[in-house]
């Protein structure tokens, strides 16, 4: 093996996918892109053992804007709530 620069993470996917797919063994993958086949093996269990986090982030990221906008509005009920509250009070002075 010669050493190369390193493996964008869209590859690695790729040939994880790959790899899982059993399409082509993985030592033939790594040959084909002259890599380690431990390399390609090692990216496989990643991705088994981590690629349910791809959709955790989403649903965190998603959750945290929906906490956000839901701040907002209450914090505008707030506003409302406190000159609703003025005007009653200047309107009940008066």
């Amino acid at each position: 093996m010669t050493k190369t620069k390193p493996k964008s993470a869209q590859l690695k996917f790729q040939l994880a996918i790959e790899a899982i797919k059993n399409k082509v063994a993985q030592t033939e993958l790594a040959r084909h892109y002259d890599l380690d086949p431990k390399l390609v093996s090692r990216w496989k269990t990643e991705l088994l053992e981590r690629g349910h986090q791809v959709f955790e982030t989403n649903q965190k990221d998603d959750s945290l804007k929906q906490i956000e906008r839901l701040e907002n509005i209450i914090g505008k009920k707030e506003v409302e709530i406190q000159l609703l509250k003025k005007f009653l009070s200047h309107y009940n002075s008066t």
